[in-house]
């Protein structure tokens, strides 16, 4: 590596002679006006690194390898970040010393055209110690920051996964029970229903069936793919049709249209009942945000496929998913809903992702759209 700015033998000489005769006052003068805390662990470092630096600069002028500079700058930058110290508060001291050295060298006697090209050759080496810190020391913080990320990530999986243990527990104490509890009054109704309390025998059958979906959720939410999964290969198209069908009468109360073209007929691997389980909490939701909303109401179906995979998009017009939301729409009890439970979609990201597919949300003032991919089965 050669200079940028050329000095003569002399030069270089004259400079070097200039760096020893000025060594301490540079030195006495940086460490006055830099700021270093009264708690920095490395105080008596920083003035050893001060002295190393000016001495570098002289070992540069003689032959400006940027080696060293890397191994100093390596050590100064670790150093910083070990004592806290902000990157504002880093470029600042070090410039400092580049100022420093300006200030002596405008007060020797050396001729003023030397001392722009003395002054050019130190504002070379600042440069390139400059560069070098900073590089280091933003290439240890981010490493800091992603050993922190990963902790917390790993700290909120281990909650997640202590969680699901514990409500899948309750769901299964819950559920058995609840079975006995359903079947007994199912017994009562065929023995004792009459118009008078028809309707009270309506509203338990409602409820029961109700808990037992957020039961169910809360299953699909905790387990992983188990043996009593039965796997095969099926037509989506008739599911989606199914599930539309399924949910016209609800459409039909909340005057709300249902458009699509014909389905392609398109076959995936999996189970059948949990893909079901998926289509009709996103339609639910879809159903649940167009009542709030005044004018036309419209869910709009597509099923295409691809060279490798299988593409649905579900969409509707009803309110935008606000932005603090939108990235963290699938974590479970996050919702939009003031009385969600916040299951539905971490449900139906499970499930997906265990069929070996993706789902996404992309959500304007005009439209949200529900984008799910599955592998292609031939």
């Amino acid at each position: 590596m050669k200079l940028k700015h050329q000095l003569s033998d002399d030069e270089r000489k004259t400079l070097i002679e200039l760096f020893h005769s000025y060594h301490n006052t540079i030195l006495s003068e940086w460490l006055k006006a830099a700021s270093i805390s009264e708690d920095d662990p490395f105080r008596r470092e920083i003035t050893i690194n001060g002295g190393h630096t000016i001495r570098l600069i002289v070992a540069y002028i003689e032959d400006p390898e940027t080696e060293l500079v890397q191994q100093l700058t390596k050590k100064i930058a670790h150093e910083r970040v070990k004592a806290k110290v902000g990157i504002g508060e880093f470029i600042s001291n070090i410039n400092l010393g580049r100022s420093i050295i300006y200030r002596v060298l405008e007060m020797t006697e050396v001729p003023k055209e030397a001392q722009l090209k003395y002054l050019l050759v130190v504002n070379d080496f600042f440069d390139l110690y400059m560069y070098h810190a900073l590089t280091e020391y933003t290439t240890v913080k981010d490493a800091i920051i992603h050993n922190k990320n990963r902790f917390i990530q790993e700290m909120h999986s281990d909650r997640l996964s202590i969680l699901g243990q514990v409500a899948a527990s309750f769901a299964h104490e819950f559920r058995n029970p609840l079975t006995s509890i359903k079947g007994f009054i199912q017994m009562i109704e065929k023995q004792s229903k009459t118009e008078e309390n028809s309707t009270y025998f309506d509203i338990i059958n409602h409820e029961m069936e109700s808990l037992q979906e957020k039961i169910t959720q809360f299953l699909y939410l905790s387990k992983m793919k188990g043996l009593d999964d039965q796997s095969e290969i099926f037509s989506l198209d008739r599911i989606v049709m199914g599930m539309l069908d399924f949910l016209y009468p609800r459409f039909l109360d909340e005057n709300i249209n249902v458009l699509h073209d014909p389905f392609l007929q398109v076959k995936v691997y999996g189970v059948e009942g949990q893909i079901k389980q998926v289509l009709l909490n996103i339609l639910n939701n879809a159903v649940e945000e167009l009542s709030e909303v005044e004018g036309e109401r419209n869910v709009n179906v597509s099923l295409f496929e691809e060279e490798e995979s299988i593409q649905l998009k579900i969409s509707n017009n009803g309110s935008m998913i606000p932005e603090h939301l939108l990235e963290d729409i699938f974590e479970p009890f996050i919702s939009t809903k003031q009385l969600g439970t916040g299951l539905g979609l971490s449900v139906c990201k499970q499930i997906v992702e265990k069929h070996k597919g993706t789902i996404n949300v992309m959500s304007t003032e005009t439209e949200t759209t529900f984008h799910l991919t599955f592998p292609k089965v031939n």
